[in-house]
């Protein structure tokens, strides 16, 4: 690597851009020497001055300056002062001295009057430290041997140790890896900072996260413990509600079945009042019943009239024939006139019977229709069964056999007219049912219900029905029977006047006088006619009668039947009340449930979907709720907000944890860094520092012509006081002692010398015929060939890609400035000279020659030769 180009413009008193051009290197490897020369004051200097500022030198001081605007043009009478200043190097990088993927690197460093500077490589923006590890790497000296000026020269001897000792960590090539532990050093202090700060941290947040914790724990069990209380009230209060409310239902549907049957015996008894009223409204025969009867009595009274005429002419005759003697005919008259009243009294009888008899048969035939209807709605009741028994799940076996065995006793109470025998069959129906209800699923248990509802009125009508025909039946046949006998005696006495008639007819002639025959005649053809009339009168009366005794009938009847309801609906309403009640006391108990439940559940929904799994103990379940409620309260009420506080403490002792591991272990990493940086800064540095004490000597003996020199290494005090401390504190002390003081006592031993360990460099230099030791004891020439001496030791040890000579050959005579230029002559197959001077030999020596000039506008301008060109011209 070598200096290619150089450009400057606007930097001190280069106002306009100048580019210098410098030669590479020649066959052997060699790079041959460019002087820059001019008079004082023209501004030569100000070239090395470019090149240090380029480089990355801060030091106002070393450019010459006091403020940094003072290195842009400032302007003259002539010309005006600039806004910027810029200068460009251009490395030759083909050998890779640089792993960069460029054969040409370009520094560039640029200031503006406002203070704004930036750093380019390449003509891309980076840091100065970018730049200066760029340029530790190539070796560069950045504050030391890459631009050497005449100052430098003269008051190198006169530096402090320390002083020196930077410049030697440049020389050996260390400055690179000092630059590096540098940086590890601020990074290790940061870290112990954030790592200091971290655990303060911890410890102020660790005593709240352990009562946080404490909190989240009580939180935890209580969670736990209402996680088993809500499960176990799930079970207890699920089963005793689904218990309840069963059996509220249960009270439920016996309350509507009930409520059902009611409201058909109420249907039927508004029925019977309605037909009841219907009849007492038409109880009253009229003026026919009072014709008839007015006649009736009128012509009894004839006929009464008639007979005790008729009793008279037989009283006559009776005495007229006990007179004669005549007894039997006596008798034969008195019982003819039994018989006909005897036969009178039995038609009359007879008709008031068949008259009644007819209105019952009547009322039979409109029960016996009735009957079928009955009989009609049972067969309806049949299919409705069939069906509800096809409709059944096939793995309901046993209700499908109930239903069918319900069915065959439906039939035969279809077929079946005695009374308690169909009662018991429709009882015993109607039990089978209201069991096969409760054992059903809901939709057929509904079905099932609607069926038990019909049978209760069929079978309530069915009942009275079967009493009503029963009681009519008996009186139909009783009648029938009545008058069967009636009519029986009625012919008998017939038959028995016949033949009393006959020999009265044969007898009375002997003694009954003719009048008296033909009134006797007469007085029965009246006494016939008159019952002839009489008998119709009575028929006609006899039907009204029997239809006012069948009307009395069917009050006595529709009365009976309703009272017979009444005490039927009384019952059902005391069984009403009795469901009423029960439903009451369950709805109470269910309301009482759920408000403990809400009171310690708070929802109901859960209770209500419950579904019962396996066996739960509701004793020993009610038990441990009691327990779990104890000991929730024991825990009483826990703040909510602690568990987010704990989450986010939790989440910030966590983070400053991971922060302090992450921190401890950039810690650990960086003094592994820092060490292995000092050892190797340690092995090469005292590998190069003997090559340079080596050619030191050599070097200041060419100068000389002998003598001898040397450079001494003055090892740091407090490095002996550290590790006789070291050896003084025991390993328990140190055992004892915390990662942080250890790490602090570690770093302020690091901060306190560097990674070498030295407190700086001494010179030992005795010219020949002299016993000098002591530099401050040297002449000025002395002194500057002992430093010319050690800059060309170390750029022989650890050549920088160029170096610039600012005027350092201007305290030399003419002979030593020979030795200097046959020992940079000897240096130049390491390095690139270029060499601001006055000295003639220096310029014989060079290749390519600059002048620098200087005009009254106060610009220095450039000229440019090159001297092999200019001796063959």
């Amino acid at each position: 690597m070598y200096l290619e180009k150089l450009e400057i413009q606007g930097f001190k008193s280069f106002a306009h851009k100048n580019v210098l051009i410098f030669p590479g290197k020649i066959n052997g490897g060699k790079t041959e020497l460019t002087s820059i020369v001019g008079p004082n004051g023209s501004g030569k200097s100000n070239v090395a001055d470019a090149v240090r500022w380029a480089l990355g030198e801060q030091s106002m001081k070393t450019l010459r300056g006091k403020k940094s605007e003072d290195i842009i043009f400032a302007g003259s009478d002539k010309k005006g002062k600039l806004g910027m200043a810029e200068v460009s190097l251009f490395l030759n990088n083909e050998d890779k001295r640089v792993d960069l993927d460029y054969s040409e690197i370009v520094i560039s460093r640029r200031l503006y009057r406002d203070g704004e500077s930036e750093y380019l490589i390449n003509g891309s923006r980076v840091r100065l430290l970018d730049v200066q590890m760029l340029l530790a790497k190539a070796n560069f000296g950045q504050k030391t041997y890459s631009v050497i000026g005449q100052g430098l020269v003269e008051n190198f001897l006169n530096t402090s140790l320390s002083e020196r000792k930077e410049f030697f960590d440049e020389a050996t090539g260390v400055k690179q890896y000092q630059i590096k532990r540098e940086d590890s050093l601020n990074k290790l202090k940061l870290s112990l900072e954030n790592l200091g700060q971290s655990q303060m941290l911890l410890a102020e947040i660790e005593p709240r996260l352990k009562a946080l914790t404490r909190q989240v724990a009580r939180f935890a069990k209580k969670e736990e413990l209402e996680q088993e209380y809500r499960e176990l009230s799930l079970n207890y209060y699920g089963q005793a509600w689904q218990q309840i409310n069963g059996k509220l239902s249960a009270v439920n549907k016996e309350f509507l079945s009930l409520e059902a049957v009611a409201r058909d015996k109420n249907k039927k008894a508004v029925e019977l009042e309605k037909e009841l009223a219907t009849i007492e409204k038409q109880n009253s025969l009229g003026a026919d019943f009072t014709s008839w009867q007015t006649k009736l009595n009128d012509l009894q009274r004839s006929k009464d009239e008639l007979t005790r005429e008729l009793a008279k002419l037989d009283a006559w005759l009776e005495m007229k024939l006990e007179s004669l003697g005549k007894f039997d005919l006596s008798f034969l008259s008195n019982k003819q006139k039994e018989l006909t009243a005897e036969i009178a009294r039995l038609a009359e009888d007879n008709q008031a019977l068949a008259a009644g008899l007819s209105g019952e048969k009547k009322q039979l035939a409109d029960l016996t229709a009735k009957k079928q209807e009955l009989v009609a709605s049972l067969a309806e009741l049949n299919k409705e069964l069939i069906k509800a028994s096809q409709q059944t799940p096939i793995g309901e076996q046993s209700i499908k056999t109930k239903l069918s065995a319900m069915i065959a006793k439906l039939e035969q109470a279809e077929a079946h007219h005695d009374l308690e025998a169909i009662k018991k069959i429709l009882a015993g129906l109607r039990q089978e049912i209201m069991e096969l209800i409760s054992d059903s699923p809901e939709a057929e248990a509904k079905t099932l219900l609607e069926l038990q509802n019909q049978i209760n009125a069929i079978s309530v009508e069915r009942e009275e029905l079967a009493e009503a025909l029963a009681e009519l039946n008996l009186q139909v046949k009783t009648k029938e029977e009545k008058q069967k006998f009636l009519s029986a005696m009625v012919e008998q006495s017939k038959k028995d006047l016949a033949g009393i008639e006959r020999k009265l007819g044969e007898r009375t002639a002997e003694v009954n006088p003719e009048d008296k025959k033909t009134e006797r005649a007469d007085l029965d053809k009246q006494l016939r006619q008159v019952d002839k009339d009489l008998s119709e009168a009575r028929a006609n009366f006899s039907a009204l009668q029997a239809g006012q005794e069948a009307k009395q009938a069917g009050i006595f009847t529709a009365q009976k039947n309703l009272h017979n309801l009444r005490a039927e609906l009384g019952q059902l309403n005391s069984q009403l009340n009795e469901q009423k009640i029960n439903a009451a006391r369950y709805e109470t108990r269910l309301e009482d449930l759920e408000a403990e439940i809400r009171e310690h559940l708070g929802d109901l929904a859960p209770i209500k979907s419950f579904a019962a799994e396996g066996d739960f103990d509701s004793e020993a379940g009610l038990e441990r709720i009691k327990q779990l409620r104890r000991q929730l309260d024991a825990i009483g009420a826990i703040d909510t907000e602690a568990e987010k506080e704990y989450a986010e403490t939790k989440e910030r002792y966590e983070f400053l944890s991971t922060q302090v591991n992450d921190l401890t272990s950039t810690i650990n990493s960086l003094e592994g860094i820092i060490a292995e940086l000092d050892a190797l800064v340690k092995e090469r540095f005292d590998k190069e520092f003997k090559i340079i004490e080596d050619k030191f000597s050599e070097y200041f003996k060419i100068l000389f012509s002998g003598g001898s020199a040397k450079i001494v290494k003055v090892i740091a005090e407090d490095m002996v006081a550290d590790a006789e401390e070291q050896d003084e504190t025991k390993q328990s002390e140190m055992i004892e002692m915390s990662f942080r003081d250890l790490t602090m006592k570690k770093l302020k031993a690091l901060s306190r010398h560097d990674s070498v360990g030295l407190a700086g460099i001494d010179i030992v230099a005795t010219p020949p015929g002299k016993k000098i030791q002591a530099i401050a004891m040297l002449s000025g020439g002395e002194r500057a060939l002992t430093a010319i001496a050690l800059i060309c030791a170390i750029i022989s040890a650890n050549p920088s890609p160029f170096v610039i000579l600012d005027e350092v050959d201007a305290a030399l005579d003419e002979a030593n400035s020979e030795r200097l230029a046959k020992i940079l002559d000897d240096l130049s197959h390491k390095t690139q000279f270029i060499a601001i001077t006055h000295n003639r030999a220096l310029m014989r020596q060079a290749s390519v020659l600059y002048g620098i000039t200087m005009g009254d506008d106060g610009v220095s301008k450039l000229l440019s030769v090159k001297l092999e060109e200019a001796s063959q011209l």
